[in-house]
């Protein structure tokens, strides 16, 4: 392996796959011979992302390898050709504080993308991201010919030394039919046989930064009902972003995250109940609280914006 193309950045310049993140996990059994292949990993990680100018960030078990939208600019570029607005081309503000704002379209991230890299991840999770990636990187069913870098157990699950047992079990049976002289199964064929909770090999996905707000960090971890390893590995992916940009996520969040499902509840009830004033300050009225100084914002969630118990609680 030719070590030359590091020379150029300093030591402490250089990215490193902390492995604690990814083996940290109690529910998550890499193969310890895998140590090999993500050491290589790391290397061309630096020398084709690091030494581009692009700062990888990690964050549990995912990666965020480079974003086309780097310092903004490339949002407030196309934000100003939405707008008509030649005159400051490079204003990093418009899109969030002109746009988002004011509710109008998301078109200047729509084409800006973000690539994350997933080490340790199963194919649980990894059927759920695919639904929202941008390009097609996928490998057929999650593995092709590569045998599973190990096996996660559900967060879920209740007995997990059972668990264990049965993924070890299983995949140790794969593994013989792989080895044995006579028959010699092909791993196209074995994968069949593989336990659904096994870790795929590492794997690549690119999302739209629109679909990153709007669908997958929606979906996958504000909204009631996200769940299991693919939250875990959702909230990573947003972690990530966000040390990024930080503004440019934290604004984003603010008109899409956990509170927006609250804020519609809350719209949707007075909507439908049309209560008066007087109802909705009853409680406070009796106990004596000078209702002209109540925090309305407070009173309206606190009334209208509970979620009733679900499956989830």
């Amino acid at each position: 392996m030719n070590n030359n193309a590091n020379k150029a950045l300093a030591p402490d310049e250089l990215f490193s796959i902390n492995m604690s993140e990814i083996t940290g996990n109690d529910n998550v059994f890499l193969n310890p011979k895998r140590q090999e292949d993500i050491v290589s990993i790391q290397f061309f990680i630096n020398r084709i992302y690091t030494m581009q100018g692009f700062k990888p960030v990690q964050k549990g078990r995912v990666i965020a390898l480079r974003q086309t939208d780097r310092g903004r600019l490339s949002s407030a570029f196309a934000s100003a050709l939405y707008l008509g607005k030649y005159s400051d081309m490079d204003n990093t503000e418009r899109f969030l504080k002109g746009m988002v704002q004011a509710g109008h379209s998301y078109e200047p991230i729509r084409g800006e993308s973000i690539s994350f890299l997933y080490i340790g991840v199963s194919k649980p999770a990894y059927d759920h991201l695919i639904t929202y990636t941008l390009r097609n990187r996928r490998i057929a069913g999650g593995l092709r010919a590569n045998k599973p870098w190990g096996y996660v157990i559900p967060k879920e699950a209740r007995n997990k030394e059972a668990y264990k047992a049965m993924m070890e079990s299983q995949l140790a049976q794969c593994e013989e039919l792989t080895c044995q002289a006579d028959t010699k199964e092909q791993l196209q064929a074995i994968r069949s046989l593989y336990p659904t909770g096994v870790i795929l090999p590492p794997f690549m996905f690119d999302f739209s930064e629109e679909a990153l707000v709007k669908n997958v960090f929606q979906q996958r971890l504000w909204e009631p009902g996200a769940q299991g390893e693919t939250k875990e590995i959702v909230q990573n992916m947003f972690e990530a972003v966000r040390e990024l940009d930080p503004e440019k996520w934290d604004f984003l969040r603010e008109y899409h995250g956990e509170h927006m499902t609250a804020h519609k509840r809350a719209m949707r009830k007075l909507r439908e109940q049309r209560p008066s004033l007087g109802e909705l300050v009853n409680k406070e009225k009796a106990q004596g609280e000078d209702i002209l100084t109540l925090d309305v914002y407070k009173l309206i969630m606190e009334k209208m914006g509970k979620a009733p118990k679900s499956m989830w609680d």
